[in-house]
């Protein structure tokens, strides 16, 4: 299973939205939106994949391994570390949330490869 994730901010409204693309077994499923209480773009993108996570947690339990993708760098290095300087708190959760976190693996990708959970995220800030 892959889990594809993106966040956007407006940081002189502090408004932030995500996107998912989930895909299992060639069926895709496609979600957007609004974040609360965020204040910056790198926090977006931990609430992104708590809100994700949350979301899909039925679906994320039936896969064996789960892939997470993401173009937020301090996001996949955080997660591969398990740890993360100013949003330990938000990594501790999603590993809690995870339901087999020894069987997800989290991948980095430049904006041009993750573009869907982009635009569904853009399209949620707009809204």
């Amino acid at each position: 299973m892959r889990l594809a994730i993106d966040a956007a901010y407006q940081s002189d409204s502090h408004r932030a939205s995500a996107g998912l693309v989930l895909v299992q077994n060639g069926q895709q499923r496609q979600e957007k939106t609004r974040l609360a209480d965020c204040q910056s773009n790198h926090g977006a993108e931990f609430l992104a994949l708590i809100w994700a996570i949350k979301l899909e947690l039925d679906q994320l339990k039936t896969a064996p391994i789960l892939e997470v993708v993401s173009d937020s760098k301090i996001l996949v290095s955080s997660l591969q570390k398990q740890y993360a300087k100013h949003y330990q708190k938000e990594v501790d959760l999603i590993f809690a949330l995870l339901p087999k976190p020894e069987l997800t693996f989290f991948t980095w990708v430049p904006d041009r490869k993750n573009l869907g959970p982009h635009h569904l995220a853009m399209q949620a800030l707009q809204e």
